[in-house]
């Protein structure tokens, strides 16, 4: 049972300690996963506005990698005049990060409403080309989630943990141990055509596309309904499974000399968007045919690269998709994902 909240429940280090041991130790997922009531938790961040969508919802989708550059983000986000902003990857008092909530930070400095959910309790510091960085040795909550950031007040919000990914990461194989899995969120918010639905999701990248379209099965069975709606997100529609070749990027370049647009259009290569069509679900307004990987200053993403973040409609009409270089006003990278956007028409 899914408890909001205003603030988290921060699973002590001991706890998380704790855990990384059991981990190495091999001992099951399912002995500590109740132990964290933080996987539990949809905290609401409110913001001032009481403001209603009246014609146009500028919309974007984010994967903000972590969220440690949320002061320029917010600068991009204010010059693309967003109202709505779906997020991932976003760190809660991890070291990597300064330690900071960087969706809150986020929020707040736009002055906006906000939801966090935990999808993974990260029991050490990071990946390999993180630790590089000078940071703290511990990490003060070690969360890792997704968000929805809204000038609109967030109604009705939800939480959704995909029961069949959690426990994905109880291991080293990714060199990420991690506790938790992938989830969705969501909320209604209030426009000039009656309540829209809004709904995000991570989907997993170390899982092929039937699994992907497993996923999105489960979250239409028992989110949607007879609102109209927005979904989207980083969908990782890489159109395969890396975890079964020894060499992922070599994969990939094999697979693209076969068909040179394979990952810039994946639609034919992953089932998710058959299924989301038959569910009523478009993207062709919402979406333009770049790709949304963008590579980082240490050299990954390598190409070729994909386009693996989205935007969704059902019963709503998209104009002006756009996809914004995460770029700061510094130069500087944001992400290795770019922003994603479109206009939604209420009249």
């Amino acid at each position: 049972m899914t408890k909001r909240v205003t603030q988290l429940s921060i699973p002590p280090l001991a706890l998380r300690n704790a855990a990384s041991d059991a981990v190495d130790n091999g001992e099951p997922y399912s002995l500590w996963a109740d132990q964290f009531t933080c996987l539990d938790e949809l905290q609401i961040i409110s913001g001032p506005s009481t403001e209603r969508a009246s014609k146009i919802i500028r919309i974007g989708a984010w994967n903000l990698e972590r969220g440690r550059d949320w002061r320029e983000a917010s600068k991009v986000i204010r010059e693309q005049r967003l109202d709505i902003v779906l997020l991932s990857e976003m760190d809660y008092g991890m070291s990597r990060s300064g330690q900071v909530h960087t969706t809150q930070q986020l929020a707040e400095e736009l002055g906006w409403h906000g939801l966090f959910a935990v999808e993974f309790v990260e029991l050490e510091l990071g990946h390999a080309w993180e630790l590089v960085t000078p940071m703290d040795p511990e990490n003060i909550a070690g969360l890792h989630g997704n968000a929805i950031i809204s000038r609109f007040p967030l109604m009705k919000p939800w939480l959704h943990r995909f029961q069949f990914s959690d426990g994905s990461w109880w291991h080293r194989q990714f060199n990420e141990p991690r506790l938790g899995g992938r989830i969705a969120l969501g909320a209604l918010i209030e426009t000039a055509i009656g309540d829209v639905q809004i709904m995000t999701t991570h989907l997993e990248n170390n899982q092929g596309p039937a699994e992907r379209a497993k996923a999105v099965a489960e979250l239409f069975q028992t989110r949607i309904d007879d609102h109209p709606c927005v979904f989207g997100g980083d969908l990782n529609t890489s159109t395969f499974n890396p975890t079964q070749h020894t060499d992922p990027f070599r994969e990939r370049s094999r697979l693209s000399a076969i068909t040179p647009d394979r990952f810039r259009n994946p639609v034919p290569f992953e089932p998710l968007f058959e299924l989301a069509h038959a569910t009523g679900f478009q993207w062709g307004t919402c979406n333009t045919g770049d790709v949304t990987q963008r590579p980082r200053e240490r050299g990954y993403p390598r190409a070729p690269l994909g386009r693996i973040d989205w935007l969704l409609i059902k019963q709503l009409i998209a104009q002006h998709a756009q996809t914004i270089p995460a770029i700061g006003t510094d130069g500087g990278t944001l992400s290795d994902h770019d922003l994603i956007t479109c206009e939604i028409r209420l009249t």
